[in-house]
């Protein structure tokens, strides 16, 4: 379990918060139990499966699960990631296909990007271009894997990047953008990534729409108007699967 560190500093500390020195020591007796047994349920939840059709549609492989104590990451925010899990496609190509735009003018940066499988989908449009963030170096290299492999009929771009490196750091472009979420991270990552896209559309004025796949957090229903600027966000599109923001001038 590489950086379990990462997990263990912080519960610490919460514990040594809410219970003091002795009811820490107490608890730490029964912790290491406890951990592996949520370690061992958590495996079971990612335990291998076959490939689904779009792997074997495509000769790629997006669909075998990762757990998140599995990836070797050198981030601060390793204890806020999520293990990989690919997005269901039908989910992906729904949203895809709700965005009323003129894809040409557009870059689509997808935040934790995970093997790349909503990039191979996003490629069906004929984006300017195409970007995927992932802050896993072994998932960004299966990501690039993929990319080399991926061949499809229907796809319309090919300028595709797989870029590894922490989402909070990313510099989004200075282009219209669509930004896809499927949930990477825990709220205090995505309260960070809602804000980096807030600032991206204040600093350079332009369209922006965001694709949250299961919308965990209200990360972008706070805090709608920024300061004297006319930037604004509003939920274009709601589903029981995600929801669609843009933000407009």
């Amino acid at each position: 379990m590489p950086a379990l560190y990462r997990t263990i500093v912080p519960r610490l500390r919460k514990s040594l918060v809410a219970h003091g020195l002795a009811g820490t020591l107490r608890r730490s007796f029964v912790a290491p139990i406890r951990l592996l047994r949520e370690y061992l349920d958590a495996k079971a939840v990612y335990s291998p499966r076959s490939r689904d059709p779009f792997d074997l549609a495509h000769d790629v492989e997006t669909s075998q699960r990762i757990h998140q104590s599995d990836l070797r990451v050198d981030s601060s925010n390793w204890a806020h990631g999520v293990g990989y899990w690919p997005c269901p496609e039908t989910v992906v190509r729904q949203a895809l296909a709700a965005l009323p735009i003129c894809h040409e003018q557009f870059t689509f940066v997808d935040l934790g990007s995970g093997k790349g499988r909503v990039l191979l989908m996003a490629s069906d449009y004929p984006f300017a271009r195409i970007i995927g963030v992932e802050y896993a170096p072994e998932l960004n290299e299966a990501s690039m894997e993929n990319l080399r492999r991926y061949r499809s009929e229907s796809q319309k771009c090919r300028n595709i990047e797989a870029v590894c490196q922490d989402m909070t750091m990313f510099e989004l472009p200075d282009t219209p953008l669509v930004v896809f979420l499927y949930n990477p991270a825990t709220e205090a990552v995505m309260r960070i990534v809602a804000g980096n896209i807030m600032n991206a559309a204040l600093e350079c004025l332009r369209e922006i729409w965001v694709i949250y796949v299961t919308p965990a957090y209200d990360v972008f229903e706070r805090d709608l108007c920024f300061g004297p600027s006319p930037v604004h966000l509003r939920k274009a599109k709601e589903t029981s699967q995600y929801a669609i923001y843009t933000i407009a001038t």
